[in-house]
């Protein structure tokens, strides 16, 4: 993919990231008047919604994550450096951001705190531009001026007399700021590295612990209705397990600044919510304010030239992160990129590995060595082989740091081919049953070979996803790969990445010994 199709490729990619940015401050709005019903309407403590509503959603967060990744999790669970930036981010971002902000409520009024609040901007904006050296963008500061004002507008009603400021309400206020600047930057590297559902679940167990610790809301008096049920399940599902999911996904792919700018849609979704939920009257300066907001969003979501994205990059494997997920959500720490002749001598130690390999699994390959030296170079020279290095700090099978090249550069660990122009012998398969049944354009995975030292630690899963996105890069709406029967550890990874098998495929070599291969298909588009 040349220079222009990646910088479309990562502007697609942070236009995901607003979309999701602005579901998050949706949600908080919705959560917002789910709060407003509980304490005004109810008399339902603020103290007791917050542990229940942490411990719950966590619940949610961490039984997804048990299902859908649960050896993620286990490693998230052992990576101490990034449990230390959670747990800044559980009591300095998830937990402070809800006590100070109520409690910049409690000392002035909703409008007031929440003015204050939304001056954790300023600081969000001030600490990228300080780390990356530089000014901010034009569209950065506009919008910047244009969420604030409008947030202002909605709170005051236009009346900046109304900011009535308690020397206790300030104070909670600029901590409530602080903890929104925390919120948004502190987990940028462990959602890079874990994905939201994995971050954002521990946060929440972490923080709703030491609320229920702090606050012992079973010693509150509230009496526990139906509706007082019905209103907490939904602010946990909508306004907490959705809203964090959806914004901590916005900062990941938009970066901090864009996310936090376009979270500001949280008063606008919080005025449209209560008109037409609550039946609360909507005036001419909150039209005007959501105005301002609305046009932020369309500001910071235009393409400014120069304008970088200040969101991790991927790893070095073509295309996005997939959603949800970070890098070691693909299970590894490893970077893929085009073999290159001087690889060669690695790439047929990786391949006498992998003959090594079917071997002890009982699969008779014949005596002839494929590939030959003769087709694996001229596919490398075709760019259509890969090799994945390990990344400093990668661990082994064995718990050891990966081995080094001489030079100092991480080594090739693994090899795999791509052949976007897919391949002649699966035509002749039996009892094929494509999901794409009539669709040629197709890809197809060859030389799947994984060093024995890094087996068993994510190096296949991490194949499967690069190579469907190289893929899908040259346009294939599928790929396919065939399998020895006997090769069951390749089978049952398969069978996990979401394949399917097509039917079996015969080959015979110029020796007349004839083979047979299991087809898989896996489609993504």
């Amino acid at each position: 993919m040349g220079n222009r199709g990646q910088a479309d490729a990562a502007e697609n990619h942070a236009l995901r990231g607003i979309v999701f940015a602005a579901l998050g401050g949706i949600c908080w709005g919705f959560s917002g008047n789910c709060a407003q019903l509980l304490t005004a309407g109810m008399g339902v403590p603020v103290m007791w919604i917050t542990p229940f509503r942490l411990t719950a959603a966590a619940v949610i967060f961490l039984l997804v994550c048990v299902v859908r990744e649960p050896r993620n999790l286990l490693a998230a669970l052992r990576d101490s450096r990034s449990l230390l930036y959670i747990a800044g981010f559980a009591l300095l971002g998830v937990l402070l951001t809800q006590v100070s902000y109520l409690s910049a409520i409690a000392y002035t009024n909703a409008g007031t705190g929440t003015v204050l609040e939304r001056t954790g901007l300023v600081l969000i904006m001030g600490y990228v531009c300080l780390r990356t050296r530089r000014l901010p963008h034009p569209r950065e500061a506009a919008g910047l001026v244009l969420a604030i004002g409008g947030t202002v507008i909605i709170a005051t009603q236009g009346d900046l007399t109304g900011l009535s400021i308690a020397p206790m309400g300030l104070i909670w206020g600029l901590v409530s700021a602080v903890a929104l600047a925390f919120y948004t930057l502190m987990p940028g590297k462990p959602l890079a590295k874990w994905g939201s559902f994995i971050v954002t679940g521990i946060a929440m167990a972490l923080g709703g612990s030491v609320s229920m610790v702090a606050v012992q809301p079973w010693n509150l008096n509230v009496t526990v209705t139906p509706e007082v049920v019905g209103i907490m399940a939904l602010m946990v599902l909508v306004g907490t397990f959705a809203a964090y999911l959806f914004y901590l996904q916005g900062i990941a792919d938009a970066g901090p600044v864009r996310a936090g700018l376009v979270g500001c849609v949280e008063p606008v979704s919080a005025t449209i919510i209560s008109a037409v939920w609550l039946g609360t009257t909507v005036s001419v300066m909150d039209i005007i304010g959501c105005a301002m907001i609305v046009a932020m969003v369309f500001l910071v979501t235009e393409r400014e030239d120069g304008a970088g994205r200040e969101a991790t990059p991927y790893d070095g494997a073509r295309g996005p992160m997939s959603l949800f997920q970070g890098r070691a959500s693909e299970l590894g720490y490893y970077a893929a990129r085009q073999a290159t002749r001087d690889d060669v001598p690695r790439l047929k130690e990786l391949l006498a590995d992998g003959r090594h390999a079917m071997a002890a699994l009982g699969v008779k390959e014949g005596a002839k060595r494929y590939p030959s030296s003769r087709r694996l170079l001229r596919a490398v020279e075709a760019g259509g082989v890969y090799v994945v290095v390990s990344n400093p700090g990668w661990l082994g099978v064995d718990g050891d740091e990966a081995p080094a090249e001489p030079s100092g550069e991480s080594r090739i660990i693994a090899m795999f081919d791509v052949d976007v122009t897919g391949d002649p012998a699966y035509e002749r398969g039996r009892g094929l049953t494509w999901i794409t049944e009539g669709d040629g354009n197709y890809g197809a995975l060859h030389w799947v070979n994984v060093a024995p030292s890094a087996r068993r630690c994510g190096v296949g899963a991490y194949i499967l996803g690069t190579a469907q996105r190289i893929a899908r890069d040259a346009g294939c709406h599928n790929l396919c790969c065939d399998v020895y029967e006997a090769n069951a550890p390749m089978r049952d990874l398969l069978v996990r990445e979401g394949w399917t098998v097509a039917g079996t495929i015969a080959l015979r070599d110029w020796h007349g010994h004839e083979s047979h291969r299991l087809i898989y298909e896996k489609l993504y588009w």
